[in-house]
């Protein structure tokens, strides 16, 4: 048992590795983010009223990191369906039979998916980036110095990195919906409804968007990545906002085990 334990993160790297939709998913997922952060900016006439020529490089470098959540939404299929094809199918069972612990499962799983959304994260940032660049410095003809100078800046770097934080802990929210609800529908629908209940908050008065935001997920990495204003809704400061990350993260795995030591065979 125990060596099985030992072995679960290796062999649930294997399953990621060698199933070649998943492979085809991280492929997508960068080329949504380049393509998305392409668009975005290319469209400004129509979206922002304004010639691009226009834009500064703060705005066109700005405007390209949102190519990141196109990125998420990709990652968040990426392990719903990672997670909860287990289930549809009934290989879950042996792994269950196999574990004494089946928080180790919910462990193994949710570590690989962290790390793996990480990694797909920083390197769609690194690809907005570059490209938010180069249509700085030809499109919004900004000239390559102040475009290089913008994306070396402490606020771009905070807001790229900080940014990266929705795929891991949408995806990592992913999972846990997933074995939670036994299915890949759950494990998608389980992010969807925080990014709702974020979307259908900030349509509140002013007095309860204040207190309903600051609780919800995606207020904390808002506040990290410096997207939240400092006087808005949103806004609850970095140190909260990581305790609240950590705090949901947790929450959502606690209910996942409890889920997943109900399941009969």
């Amino acid at each position: 048992m125990t060596t099985i334990a030992s072995n679960m993160p290796a062999a649930e790297w294997a399953k990621l590795r060698d199933l070649p939709r998943s492979r085809q998913l991280l492929i997508t997922t960068i080329a949504a983010a380049a393509a998305t952060a392409v668009v975005l900016v290319l469209t400004f006439p129509a979206t922002r009223g304004t010639a691009l020529s226009a834009a500064t490089a703060e705005e066109v470098l700005s405007t390209s990191v949102l190519g990141i959540d196109a990125a998420a939404a990709v990652l968040v299929v990426l392990a719903a369906w990672f997670t909860g094809v287990e289930f549809r199918t009934g290989a879950i069972t042996e792994s269950l039979l196999r574990t004494r612990h089946r928080s180790r499962i919910v462990a193994a799983k949710s570590l690989v998916i962290a790390v793996i959304t990480a990694v797909a994260g920083i390197l769609a940032a690194v690809v907005v980036t570059a490209a938010g660049i180069i249509l700085a410095a030809s499109a919004a003809q900004t000239g390559w110095g102040q475009a290089l100078t913008v994306a070396g800046s402490v606020d771009h770097v905070r807001l790229a990195l900080g940014s990266v934080l929705l795929p891991v802990v949408f995806s990592l929210l992913a999972v846990f919906g997933a074995v939670g609800f036994r299915s890949v529908a759950g494990g998608v629908l389980t992010p969807l409804a925080f990014l709702l209940g974020s979307v259908l908050a900030s349509w509140l008065p002013t007095s309860l968007a204040s207190v309903l935001q600051p609780l919800l997920p995606l207020a904390a990495v808002h506040s990290l990545s410096g997207v939240a204003e400092v006087d808005g809704t949103e806004y609850i400061g970095e140190l909260p906002a990581l305790v609240l990350l950590v705090l949901w993260v947790a929450g959502a795995a606690i209910f996942a085990v409890w889920r997943l030591r109900r399941q009969d065979f």
